[in-house]
């Protein structure tokens, strides 16, 4: 489905082929892209290792997308492991990283935060307290300065109620 609402002239195909009405079909297209997570180039996180994203690179994995499936299950990451090169540490906070980056709202500056806290899976998110994560992420802040915003207490809260709950656990640790 995806597909054929990539395009303009693949959606015209597809609302002549299944006589749904294009205008439907735009509508369709915006909702699946909101629910959908953008894909993250690598070469966008701050302060990650070159070596990660030279070895990424190596296998044509240039963002969040390419990689998920390499490291959604146990099992994926044994092998993405022998593949890589990378360590099972490096591909467990790649994992993480991935993770976070599905939560709406999250970019590649707030994603290097989460995962430097204790609180770096959705999961771990959704289960904290929000004066709890609101602590870990301001102490990560001073720490490694990848993000500066302002956070507060209000904004956590509304975020982990509102958002951070509906994102599908889809990653299996």
């Amino acid at each position: 489905m995806k597909e054929n609402l990539r395009s303009n002239s693949s959606l015209e195909r597809f609302a002549k082929e299944t006589s749904i009405p294009e205008n439907y079909l735009k509508l369709l297209k915006r909702e699946v892209n909101n629910l959908l997570p953008t894909p993250i180039k690598f070469s966008d996180i701050p302060n990650i290792s070159e070596k990660i994203v030279k070895q990424l690179n190596n296998l044509e994995i240039v963002d969040t997308e390419n990689l998920f499936p390499h490291i959604n299950e146990p099992e994926s990451r044994q092998k993405f492991k022998k593949i890589s090169g990378l360590s099972m540490d490096e591909i467990l906070w790649l994992t993480k990283l991935v993770d976070v980056l599905r939560i709406k709202w999250v970019g590649p500056k707030l994603a290097r935060l989460i995962v430097d806290t204790e609180y770096d899976t959705v999961k771990k998110l959704a289960d904290g307290t929000p004066l709890e994560v609101l602590k870990a992420f301001n102490e990560a802040k001073q720490t490694h300065k990848a993000y500066q915003g302002l956070l507060g207490i209000n904004d956590i809260e509304s975020w982990i109620h509102e958002v951070v709950v509906k994102t599908p656990l889809v990653i299996v640790y």
